[in-house]
């Protein structure tokens, strides 16, 4: 099953916080590419009303 609309706006909620942390922390954006991974997977699953994959590196 996947994630519920209200669960993918909020956990996109947190993860851009913890980017602005890591940010505020000193963090290289660079060094951040599981944030900035997830953050656009969810912000894409939270625009077209999808779901977030249940695999990682799937074909399409």
């Amino acid at each position: 099953m996947g994630l519920s609309q209200v669960q993918i706006i909020r956990s996109l909620a947190e993860a851009l916080q913890w980017f602005e942390k890591e940010l505020s922390w000193g963090a290289e954006v660079a060094e951040l590419r599981h944030l900035t991974g997830r953050i656009g997977e969810l912000y894409t699953a939270m625009i077209t009303r999808g779901q977030m994959a249940v695999a990682v590196n799937q074909v399409g």
